[in-house]
């Protein structure tokens, strides 16, 4: 969208030199007006991103023509042009709402240098109405997403929820298993009961197995009264087992036992006891490669793998970053008490160039630091701590580049850029070449020259993206 602009003045001549500069200097739509009554019902009628309006008309001054408008549509910009410009009258305009003010006879460069801040401010303005109303559309799963991989994901949980199959979450760290987790049993006929947590991974080897099953008195030195563990608590209802891959071999028996008997064991007891629990695990460790090298029973594995979920890394669902930006804003907007309406495109930008080895948890971080950091009402780039959009797509382009003549500094960026490109279309495509030249519109021949000059191997990106 270029950017549509309502121009009220009633001097003509001003109306034709804002019309001709802005046209030969810009691509935005210029209307222009010198009644401001009727300036009204044309802003009624159409929409427009700002309205320029002069202070002093027979009809109607410009503030109060911009408190009609503002009546209208509270978030278009406006701004004041007056040859009586003193500071009361500016005071009084931005006071009122306008975006700034322009004093006549104006400087060109001035003028379209003020026109290009408000356009950017409504382009924010604009982008925080589309992602904010795609958040409320969000889907009643409580999870953040749009692209083609997550509907998947959605489609997988509607249908998994309802039944008692054992649900198995793989992914990297960071990517919303927990959250995934929470879902199936919110959507479960369980849900009147417990969702019972346990990541496997956080507790100290020889804790794990009393946080589980409980203890009797007596069972070890400190047991000095009978414990209820996780499983008993979780009974008719769902046990979540988060990061299972560091289970431990002896732990790995219990649990197997639990799954297929629904019994298990106290610490110290000698009575065996049932339980009625729906399973859901997660994990981020490739379990199949586990199984070969003898750290995870192939029983228990198949055991779990009934309905299988892999979430996918945020670097290849990039789409959603910006919609999840934007959940995130308003969350630790709420938290922190601030009143920020939006991030500029360029935060946008570099937020949705970054790779995220931390995933969506990554994401969150950044958002959360920005939003304690912000003393204005827009994220920025200095907000958020990070670079400009194209140091965040290829950060060593920029390094050293200016100590260079620009023949050489020119060649190394071409070459940077082709082993970037090429290491991460081949990464994406498991290697498959064929493919990797299909999607980046180029002959397979062009591709593998391009590898070889690159000193790239096509075997070392084979099974990357296997979970």
């Amino acid at each position: 969208m270029n950017g549509r602009i309502l121009i009220v003045d009633d001097e003509k001549d001003m109306l034709t030199l804002l019309d001709r500069i802005i046209s030969e200097d810009t691509h935005y739509k210029i209307v222009t007006e010198s009644n401001p009554e009727k300036a009204i019902k044309i802003f009624r009628k159409e929409d427009f991103d700002l309205v320029m309006t002069d202070l002093k008309m027979p009809e109607m001054s410009g503030i109060s023509l911009m408190e009609k408008i503002q009546e209208i549509r509270s978030d278009v910009s406006v701004i004041i042009l007056t040859a009586y410009a003193t500071i009361e009258t500016a005071v009084e305009a931005t006071q009122k709402g306008a975006y700034d003010y322009l004093t006549k006879p104006f400087r060109r460069e001035r003028l379209l240098i003020t026109l290009d801040k408000v356009m950017n401010w409504q382009r924010i303005i604009r982008e925080n109405k589309k992602l904010r109303k795609a958040l409320q559309k969000m889907n009643d799963l409580s999870i953040i997403g749009s692209t083609p991989a997550m509907a998947k994901i959605f489609d997988r949980i509607r249908k998994a929820a309802p039944t008692s199959g054992t649900v198995l979450i793989t992914g990297p760290s960071g990517t919303g298993k927990e959250l995934v987790a929470r879902a199936i049993h919110q959507n479960s006929s369980r849900k009147s009961k417990k969702l019972v947590v346990l990541n496997c991974g956080a507790i100290m080897e020889n804790m794990i197995e009393s946080e589980l099953f409980g203890h009797v008195k007596g069972a070890f030195t400190g047991a000095v009264t009978d414990k209820k563990g996780l499983v008993e608590e979780a009974d008719k209802g769902t046990l979540f087992l988060d990061e299972i891959g560091d289970l431990t071999p002896g732990l790995q028996t219990k649990i197997l036992r639990l799954l297929q008997e629904g019994e298990y064991r106290p610490v110290g007891s000698v009575i065996t006891q049932k339980a009625d629990i729906r399973f859901i695990a997660a994990t981020n460790k490739n379990l199949e490669q586990a199984i070969r090298e003898n750290t995870f029973r192939e029983d228990l594995f198949y055991r779990l793998n009934v309905i299988r979920m892999e979430i996918p890394p945020l670097r290849r669902r990039a789409e959603d970053i910006p919609l999840l930006s934007y959940y995130f804003l308003n969350k630790y907007c709420v938290l922190n008490e601030k009143q920020i309406k939006g991030i500029t495109p360029s935060a946008l930008q570099a937020l949705t160039a970054r790779e995220y080895p931390g995933n969506v948890r990554e994401l969150e971080n950044i958002i959360e630091r920005g939003i304690i950091f912000c003393t204005g009402d827009t994220l920025t780039l200095p907000d958020l701590g990070l670079s400009s959009p194209a140091e965040c797509l290829m950060p060593e382009l920029n390094r050293g580049k200016t100590m260079m003549n620009f023949k050489d500094a020119k060649e190394e960026t071409i070459r940077l850029f082709h082993e970037h490109y090429i290491r991460e279309l081949l990464k994406e495509n498991d290697g498959n070449i064929s493919k990797a030249a299909e999607i980046a519109g180029i002959q397979r021949q062009y591709l593998h020259r391009l590898m070889k000059e690159s000193h790239i191997e096509a075997n070392e990106f084979r099974g990357v993206n296997t979970p």
